[in-house]
């Protein structure tokens, strides 16, 4: 069997765990530089006009087909239980404390609200599911790849505009740092296995 096969027929968890991403690249891995295309995962344009009623027309201001992508779109999903907003507010919300009402009110607000809301929270640890995880580490890793993957599987929308993107390779915008964090390396590499998974899955 085909060794790369092999790998993505294990949760997309375990595949960020045993550390398949290179830490400093929030590029993906999963395509080669052959590939049709390269996509950029944001949403600028849904995010800033968000709720406004001014709001432009167009498919660039909503929430809708490849911005579905953005981990800060509005597509609720369910993971072990706990509801959350978005990917983004999922992020945010292990900075709190597990089972707190701050915990639960982040994982449910729109991104700019729960980062507002996790904004002074700068640990180097978290808690999730009675687990101390460290922030960056290949678990943190593999806990935002079950979210993305979570997102993925609850959401037919989601599933179309990612199998819309083709063999694009798909890349995370570095606005504020050469060097991403976790839920920057993890997210391209994260979707484009779900992605597989759609194409391949019986």
């Amino acid at each position: 069997m085909n060794p790369l096969l092999s790998i993505l027929r294990r949760p997309t968890d375990q595949i960020i765990r045993g550390r398949l991403l290179p830490p400093d690249d929030g590029a993906g891995i999963l395509w080669s530089v052959e590939a049709d295309e390269v996509l950029e995962l944001s949403a600028l344009g849904a995010i800033a006009w968000e709720g406004r009623e001014d709001k432009p027309a167009g498919s660039l201001y909503n929430w809708t087909g490849f911005n579905l992508l953005c981990n800060a779109a509005p597509a609720e999903f369910e993971l072990n239980g706990e509801y959350f907003y978005s990917i983004d507010s999922f992020a945010e919300a292990l900075k709190f404390q597990e089972g707190t009402p701050d915990r639960g009110a982040c994982a449910m607000a729109p991104v700019m609200e729960a980062k507002r809301l996790a904004r002074r929270i700068r640990g180097k640890e978290f808690t999730y599911r009675d687990q101390t995880i460290a922030v960056g580490s290949s678990e943190h890793e593999a806990v935002l790849a079950a979210a993305i993957s979570a997102k993925v599987a609850q959401h037919p929308d989601v599933q179309t505009a990612l199998g819309e993107t083709g063999r694009a390779r798909l890349v995370f915008p570095l606005s504020y740092s050469r060097h991403p964090g976790a839920l920057a390396r993890v997210t391209p590499l994260a979707l484009m296995i779900e992605r597989w998974r759609l194409i391949h899955q019986p």
